[in-house]
């Protein structure tokens, strides 16, 4: 990568306060395209998205389960909540079954079959 993805990151920070979206959006692709990067992009949006949502006041809440849950209960989940967290639901195979939240990656609730057994047999 020419640059890093914090450069990136705060070079789209500062244009998006500065000019349309839709304008910075598009000068951003191409400069990820002159840079040679533009096979990074999905690292380097992921990266954007999240400085968006914690300089909006948000967290970035990634929820892993073994298996799909019923809509009934990521509409649970999803209330206990802001609307301006991000949620990111993923099925995690390795899981037997529960619940894993990461909160900005920092803070993790960890309701899993697998770490109630590892505490158990400890």
């Amino acid at each position: 990568m020419r640059y890093s993805i914090n450069n990136y990151v705060g070079a789209f920070a500062d244009i998006i306060k500065k000019v349309p979206h839709e304008k910075a959006v598009d000068g951003f692709l191409k400069l990820l395209a002159k840079t040679g990067d533009l096979r990074h992009s999905k690292k380097i949006i992921e990266a954007i998205h999240k400085k968006l949502v914690k300089e909006d006041g948000g967290k970035w809440v990634n929820i892993e389960t073994a298996r799909q849950m019923s809509s009934v209960k990521t509409t649970a989940v999803t209330h206990k909540f802001l609307k301006k967290d991000h949620l990111d639901f993923k099925i995690n195979s390795e899981l037997i079954a529960g619940m894993r939240v990461t909160i900005n990656g920092e803070e993790e609730i960890n309701g899993t079959l697998q770490n109630k057994l590892s505490k158990l047999f400890k």
